[in-house]
């Protein structure tokens, strides 16, 4: 296979994802950039980014919804007023060098990543400062962190493009000293090390993304049904931000039909569209099986 990092159908990765190797060693963490298992955050006040390769340890996605409620005399339930709903993202990945360069790498995309936690600071000659920008975020993960308004083409785009905004409560830095560290030159830079300086062959990144949603979310009247669910009340209403939150394949909010199935009116992913697929999978000149299309939902 060709360098991951030619892969022309998806975002470019060389600056973020440089060749470290030495001697005999082959990058094989670089075919996650070509299955586009990146992390990527991108700094929206100085524009910087920061991308890992996924090594995902743990991934969770809290969706949670705040009501308000006030308990009355002589009533069993209280009085309950719905206030919002928060979506906060927790992940966990696992940061790898085999070379003394990418080791070196790995340790100022952390310096770097750890320092956009501040905010961005305005001076007016004298030696006050004040805060100019808070420090916002893109977070981007395939199409468990994506922006959905951004479209399902945008799912292999970098942060910047179609990242999720939001806010990082913080990162936590764990190197793991029993895989050992790595001390002394690299053959690139014989003579760049100073005694005391080391840097770990395996750390542990974690931190926990709350969204900012930036379009409309819920559900509006005039859409279409879910061609998976039964709608027993009799109405249609579809929702407001189509392809939330994951664009999954099949799905009624996906924008497209399946992963190798085709709508009637160009591949909407609802409803009306499948229409003419009730028989998807039964065709023997169809690429897709029969139990393929029965977990997707599409008979």
């Amino acid at each position: 296979m060709a360098d991951p990092l030619d892969w022309n159908g998806g975002a470019d990765w060389s600056t973020q994802f440089p060749d470290t190797s030495e001697g005999l060693y082959t990058d094989y963490e670089r075919h996650l950039v070509f299955k586009g298992m990146v992390i990527d955050f991108y700094h929206i006040p100085s524009g910087f980014a920061v991308a890992f390769k996924g090594m995902i340890n743990s991934f969770s996605d809290e969706y949670s919804s705040e009501w308000n409620t006030e308990s009355v005399y002589g009533r069993m339930d209280p009085i309950s007023a719905y206030q919002g709903t928060a979506r906060t993202i927790s992940i966990e990945w696992d940061v790898v060098a085999a070379t003394v360069s990418e080791a070196k790498l790995n340790m100022q995309k952390c310096e770097t990543l750890m320092s956009m936690l501040y905010p961005s600071y305005a001076t007016d000659g004298s030696t006050a400062n004040t805060i100019n920008a808070s420090p916002l975020f893109k977070f981007k993960f395939g199409n468990f962190a994506h922006d959905a308004g951004a479209g399902y083409e945008s799912i292999g785009a970098r942060a910047k493009a179609a990242g999720l905004t939001g806010f990082i409560g913080g990162f936590t830095f764990e190197p793991d000293f029993e895989s050992g560290i790595i001390d002394g030159p690299s053959p690139a830079e014989p003579t760049d090390w100073q005694p005391g300086e080391f840097y770990p062959q395996k750390l542990t990144l974690s931190a926990e993304f709350t969204v900012l949603h930036t379009h409309n979310m819920g559900w509006t009247p005039g859409g279409d049904d879910p061609s998976w669910a039964e709608n027993l009340g009799g109405g249609s209403i579809g929702q407001a931000q189509g392809g939330y939150p994951y664009n999954s394949p099949g799905s009624h909010q996906s924008g497209f039909e399946g992963v190798r199935g085709k709508g009637a009116d160009g591949a909407s992913g609802t409803g009306r569209a499948r229409e003419a697929q009730k028989t998807e999978g039964t065709d023997p000149a169809d690429d897709m099986s029969q139990v393929e299309a029965a977990l997707l939902g599409l008979i």
